[in-house]
């Protein structure tokens, strides 16, 4: 196993050697990796949601003028002559 640094003895605390600043800059490009993961997910579901905001009246319109167009309206009842006819 091949050693990058040297292990000094004071380098050392409870065994185990000490953080390099190349650790911290891992752990913020991870932090902020997650941040923008998670930033994007909330920005496509903004933009989703405005999206079906804005559709919904056309595809309530459309779903409307498909029912009517498929649909036939029920027969009229037989209703007698009316007495005020003339």
């Amino acid at each position: 196993m091949a050693v990058m640094w040297p292990l000094w003895t004071g380098d050392l605390k409870s065994g185990l050697p000490s953080r390099r600043p190349a650790d911290r800059r891992v752990l913020l490009r991870n932090w902020l990796f997650g941040l923008a993961a998670v930033s994007l997910v909330v920005a496509v579901g903004l933009v989703g949601w405005q999206f079906a905001r804005l559709a919904a009246p056309t595809v309530v319109r459309w779903q409307i003028s498909v029912i009517d167009a498929n649909s036939d309206a029920p027969p009229r009842p037989h209703l007698p002559a009316s007495p005020f006819a003339r």
